[in-house]
């Protein structure tokens, strides 16, 4: 017969339950990652005639400051696991969180221009300028549910391997002042996979305290392609989570 918790370690389950029901919450510090330096808004090539002779010209206006892109988070909600056995059990997660992104982005404009004369180079111009700083602000509401298997060890120490499945409720881009629904730009889910470590501790009345470290990375694009549209190059950024939390399981 499977043994539950209590049977490993000194955690406090009560040992004729296979299921267990808890309560978590946990801080993130969130990273980016498949985001290069420059994202560019406009890219332009064009060539005018004029009395003096040909005139090519390229135009470039892009956002400096995208490998900086980072954030904070906070995730809470339910938790609840089944003993597969000694050693082993099925935890899963229903989590409300908030991932908030931030970047103080600069807006740059090149300018380079050839001059031809009878189909010969002349000169070269060239203009480099900056149109200022933003601050950027990208906040997601997600619906997250983790699904992982845990190896317990000794003395109330964990690890856990998982996959994460989220569901993005809701997102919103404020650049400086102005503030603007980005739902239909963002992903509709977003996967990942995540390791887990932490330690349990016994508390009166039948209770266990449970605090952990976990690291979740992504693997699929918090953006669609309907981004594309406004953006001369195709950006697919990614994210990683750095959390840590506690878990105060009921039974």
């Amino acid at each position: 017969m499977a043994t539950t918790l209590r049977a490993e370690t000194p955690e406090g389950f009560d040992a004729t339950k296979h299921y267990h029901l808890g309560f978590s919450a946990a801080g993130a510090y969130i990273g980016i990652w498949h985001l290069n330096n420059d994202v560019y808004v406009k890219k332009k090539d064009s060539e005018t005639e004029t009395d003096e002779g040909l005139e090519k010209e390229h135009y470039e206006q892009y956002l400096s400051g995208g490998h900086d892109f980072k954030g904070l988070g906070f995730s809470f909600g339910i938790s609840g696991m089944r003993d597969l056995g000694e050693k082993l059990a099925l935890h899963i997660n229903l989590y409300i969180s908030l991932r908030h992104r931030f970047v103080n982005a600069t807006e740059h404009h090149w300018r380079e221009t050839e001059y031809y004369q009878d189909d010969e180079l002349d000169h070269t111009s060239y203009k480099d300028g900056s149109k200022g700083n933003y601050d950027i602000v990208l906040n997601y509401w997600n619906l997250d549910l983790p699904l992982g298997i845990r190896y317990k060890a000794p003395r109330g120490y964990f690890i856990e391997i998982g996959g994460l499945f989220a569901y993005i409720l809701s997102a919103n881009l404020k650049v400086d002042l102005i503030s603007l629904d980005f739902h239909s730009y963002a992903a509709g889910v977003e996967l990942g996979v995540y390791t887990t470590a932490g330690k349990t501790f016994p508390l009166p009345g039948n209770r266990v305290l449970e605090l952990y470290w976990n690291f979740t990375f992504g693997l699929t694009p918090l953006l669609n392609d309907r981004v594309a549209k406004y953006l001369y190059d195709e950006i697919r950024p990614r994210e990683w989570l750095a959390q840590a939390g506690a878990t105060l399981w009921l039974f």
